[in-house]
């Protein structure tokens, strides 16, 4: 049976916040297949009252333009209650979710938090600490989505991260953590929700099933989430966790979120034109077995702490790139006896094609530029991709700029004995190659890296690599900073950008002998992007254009 959600009712333009009509708050689980936006303007909103599980079998539908939001958090973390949790969006494993926006017209995922005194900061009227929830007649503080973004920082210097929960989809395909949560093998209850407290069927993952299917989610932006709704767990903007490779995944967007900004664990899906832009965390974070290969990823770091210096996130912005093989440190039960050894089951396998990040240190790569804007607050460097805890899989035609005094790349001894990154280096399970690491610190000698330099990955910094990035023009405009606080309302506009106007993630110029490999013949892969970095030079327009944040902002280049 299919549900049709309709709004029998509108108001005013300044009650709802937007120009659409009276946004629906839905306080119960998705159970039977249910639309969100069918026959709605095209800003129809969605007001999730606390967690929302799609369970039972169902299919969530989101239309193009939905703006999908969650309520902030109302009272305390408590272990084994889940009173005060904020709204959140998850898919369990027996539901689907059906997102597919459109260039013009993404489903964007954002707080419900007020500012009904209209001063830039969430409304917290009875000063609990905790952001007031909207109730009909409120104005949002996010309240222009898809025209003036909402800037980083509110007008007080503090962060407009953990506004609410954010999308959390449980897959059934394998991790590598075994039975050691007596949930059976492979399976665990994801981090960040509460065990006991919600049911732990609705909140697990993971299992022998690599070809399942989560459903569809293209064209969705993710924004101001990452509060916790179990002790100390923040949620991720984007949680995959045991994900099958039946599932579709492109065209994603994390904006200003407290943790990570996509993470993966475990699971086989793929994905394709991935955006992560300031997230308090890791930009891109992957572990517990992930096997599916992601090409086209964009990450931009934080360049700003919080007015009073306070971090940003969870740590600032602590990396680009997380990549786990396994939890071993974390879970030490968390592997399989499989032969002789503990061998964590599946090896991480996981394959990043044409990144680019820019880190938190900024930059032009522009001839003769010049940084003419100080940021409000400045943020301390950070490292771009780390390999660790078991790793295997492969890292190729990727750029990374303006670390600083951090490493654009680096290899961290760990994982389970007698599969840690090193090991996995030479028995060939680990590739880095075609890549540039461009303003950052150097890459220093160690048995991994050296292993890395003397193996089939060709790690050298030969025309394959070039971690100096020597020969290496920078990017057309490295320069992504900007009054993180916004303008005059605490939003995001072109009159906000410094240096030379607009971040332009182009190669500047054609890379003087090093250019990209050719692709891994792997299922779904483009493999005519044998170019580095996410985005051709020569490109009229790139893909991140007209739906994501800094794009609508006019921040972002065509």
């Amino acid at each position: 049976m299919r549900k049709t959600v309709a709004i029998a009712f509108a108001l005013a333009l300044g009650a709802a916040g937007s120009a659409g009509a009276q946004p629906l708050v839905v306080s119960t689980d998705v159970t039977t297949d249910t639309v969100w936006g069918d026959n709605l303007p095209l800003e129809s909103q969605i007001v999730l009252q606390q967690p929302i599980f799609v369970k039972n079998g169902a299919t969530l539908t989101i239309l193009p333009g939905v703006i999908v939001r969650g309520q902030p958090r109302s009272a305390a973390v408590q272990a084994g209650s889940t009173a005060g949790t904020p709204g959140t969006l998850i898919v369990t494993q027996n539901g689907k979710i059906d997102a597919q926006g459109s260039k013009t017209a993404p489903i964007i995922m954002t707080t419900a938090a007020t500012d009904n005194d209209n001063n830039g900061i969430a409304d917290d009227a009875d000063g609990n600490g905790f952001e007031d929830p909207w109730n009909p007649g409120d104005v949002f503080l996010d309240d222009t989505p898809a025209t003036a973004p909402l800037a980083p920082l509110n007008k007080a210097g503090e962060q407009n991260t953990a506004l609410w929960g954010g999308l959390v989809i449980l897959g059934n395909a394998p991790t590598n953590l075994g039975d050691a949560f007596g949930l059976g093998f492979g399976r665990r209850a994801v981090e960040g929700l509460t065990v006991p407290g919600f049911p732990v069927a609705d909140a697990t993952y993971g299992g022998v099933e690599a070809h399942d299917n989560s459903g569809t989610l293209r064209y969705v932006s993710v924004r101001h989430a990452g509060d916790e709704i179990g002790d100390g767990n923040e949620l991720n903007g984007i949680t995959l966790a045991g994900v099958g490779d039946g599932t579709t995944i492109e065209f994603a967007e994390v904006y200003v979120n407290f943790d990570d900004g996509i993470e993966w664990f475990g699971g086989t899906v793929s994905s394709r034109y991935l955006h992560v832009a300031f997230a308090g965390d890791d930009t891109f974070d992957l572990d517990q077995g992930y096997t599916g290969v992601n090409q086209f990823l964009f990450g931009v770091m934080p360049f700003f702490n919080e007015n009073d210096g306070g971090s940003f996130g969870t740590s600032s912005g602590d990396k680009a790139g997380e990549f786990d093989g396994d939890d071993f440190d974390e879970v030490p039960s968390n592997v399989n006896l499989v032969g002789p050894g503990d061998a964590p089951w599946p090896l991480s396998n996981a394959i990043t094609l044409n990144a680019t990040i820019i880190g938190s240190t900024p930059d032009s790569g522009a001839p003769g530029s010049a940084i003419d804007f100080a940021p409000v607050s400045a943020a301390s460097a950070n490292r771009g991709i780390q390999i660790r805890s078991g790793f295997a899989g492969e890292l190729k035609n990727s750029i990374v700029v303006n670390t600083g005094t951090a490493q654009g790349f680096d290899v961290d001894a760990g994982g389970a004995p007698g599969f840690t990154v090193a090991e996995n280096v030479a028995a060939g399970l680990v590739a880095v190659y075609c890549s540039t690491f461009d303003d950052g610190a150097a890459i220093p000698a160690g048995p991994e890296t050296d292993a890395l330099n003397a193996g089939n990955a060709r790690f050298a910094a030969t025309t394959d690599n070039n971690n100096t990035g020597a020969g290496f023009p920078g990017l057309v405009e490295e320069d992504q900073s900007f009054n993180p606080t916004g303008n005059a309302a605490g939003k995001l506009d072109a009159t906000l950008a410094g240096g030379n106007g607009r971040l332009n993630p182009r190669p500047a110029s054609g890379l003087s002998g090093i250019g990209g490999c050719a692709q891994p013949n792997e299922y779904g892969v483009d493999r005519s992007a044998t170019y580095r970095g996410a985005f051709i030079r020569t490109a009229s327009e790139i893909w991140t254009t007209d739906w994501t944040v800094l794009s609508i902002a006019g921040l972002l280049a065509d």
